[in-house]
């Protein structure tokens, strides 16, 4: 294992976060990664070599994470429900999207430009608010 800027194992805790806060399951987290659910399960303590595809992955995940608590002025149920619902601008969900890297880099510039417009009002004003208390924990964790 490389010493790297981000640790393999840090990236890979900030990644079960995300997906975890999100709604997801180890199943969908590693779709996403497109490995099994036994191999995201082992790398839990250690993580991905640096540069590996799966690393670069999760980089991107936590990225586009960050990017929709902002958006979403971290309101849990919003994020999982836009995460998870069909989308308009993109012909899915974004939770589709992301099993690839261009999925999820779409994804990431969809919520980059929502975020630079103002237009992400109308997108989560649907969902009813949520606790912020533990999505905060996790943005000082992950920091």
């Amino acid at each position: 294992m490389k010493n790297t800027l981000f640790p393999t194992s840090v990236v890979t805790k900030a990644f079960t976060w995300a997906y975890q806060e999100l709604g997801l399951s180890i199943k969908q987290a590693s779709e996403i990664l497109g490995i099994s659910s036994s191999n995201l399960a082992e790398s839990t303590l250690l993580g991905f070599e640096s540069g590996s595809p799966e690393y670069r992955k999760q980089l991107a995940f936590i990225r586009m994470y960050h990017l929709l608590i902002t958006v979403s002025e971290g309101n849990t149920d919003a994020m999982r429900g836009w995460f998870n619902g069909f989308q308009i601008d993109l012909n899915t969900s974004p939770y589709a999207m992301c099993k690839t890297q261009d999925g999820i880099d779409s994804v990431t510039d969809l919520l980059r430009s929502l975020k630079q417009t103002g237009h992400n009002q109308s997108l989560f004003a649907f969902t009813a608010p949520s606790q912020h208390h533990a999505l905060s924990y996790r943005n000082v964790a992950l920091h």
